[in-house]
């Protein structure tokens, strides 16, 4: 499988670090972002990539536009890929472990979550159709032993994933890049139910906001523990 790291051109900083944190897992290609900032929005919604009512940031636009590129990759190439975005960490055995929970998916999976945002909540099925589990993180001790984490071997499996925030990393199949692709384009302005909030109804503003509306009705999982974290910098995050 390839692997792709989105990080922009203009924050090479943030590059060198994805790479000297992951150097470790081999064969992690440089996905340049588009940036957001240079966009023309009216062209974007002449196009269809956006909706007329789409109220995303310009870094929202540019992230989501360069994962829909990716998956557009994948779909035509056949071939699933790893993505991660240039704050991600991975653990120790990535390489080891990543392939044998793909290799634990039914094979029409569609896309799996390696690691979500720790300022919220993930959402997936303990036990399938049965048991709805709620997980929610402390960010502080997540960036305090993310160096550590670096270091570890995890034994990770995999869940029926509901919704969550975040695409830190993750691993798309054909198959699930192509629904991806008619799901979330154009990017939209909508508001969803969110369960593991209390039913709060809030507005999509990324396009991992989009992909939990559709979640539910594909071959989606996450897996628990995640292979992958991150210090969710806000400021300097793709979607600012």
């Amino acid at each position: 499988m390839n692997k792709f790291f989105i990080s922009l051109e203009r924050t090479p900083e943030r590059t060198e670090r994805f790479r000297a944190v992951n150097a470790h897992v081999p064969g992690l290609e440089h996905a340049p972002g588009i940036d957001g900032s240079l966009l023309d929005i009216e062209g974007m919604k002449q196009q269809a990539f956006l909706h007329p009512d789409c109220q995303f940031t310009r870094g929202a636009v540019g992230s989501g536009l360069t994962h829909a590129a990716l998956w557009g990759s994948v779909a035509k190439s056949g071939v699933a890929a790893h993505i991660f975005e240039d704050d991600a960490f991975l653990c120790r055995n990535f390489e080891e472990e990543s392939r044998r929970v793909i290799a634990s998916l039914p094979e029409d999976w569609d896309i799996i979550l390696w690691g979500n945002n720790s300022d919220t909540v993930l959402q997936f099925e303990l036990l399938p159709g049965i048991t709805q589990c709620i997980a929610t993180f402390s960010q502080d001790s997540v960036r305090a032993g993310i160096d550590t984490f670096r270091d570890m071997d995890v034994t990770s499996l995999a869940f029926r994933l509901d919704h969550t925030f975040g695409i830190c990393g993750y691993a798309i199949s054909p198959l699930g890049a192509n629904k991806l692709i008619r799901s979330c384009l154009p990017m939209q302005t909508m508001d969803l139910v969110y369960p593991s909030l209390g039913g709060r109804m809030l507005p999509t503003s990324s396009i991992d906001h989009l992909m939990n509306r559709h979640y539910r009705e594909m071959k989606a999982y996450t897996c628990f523990p995640p292979l992958c974290l991150t210090d969710n910098q806000t400021a300097q995050s793709l979607n600012a």
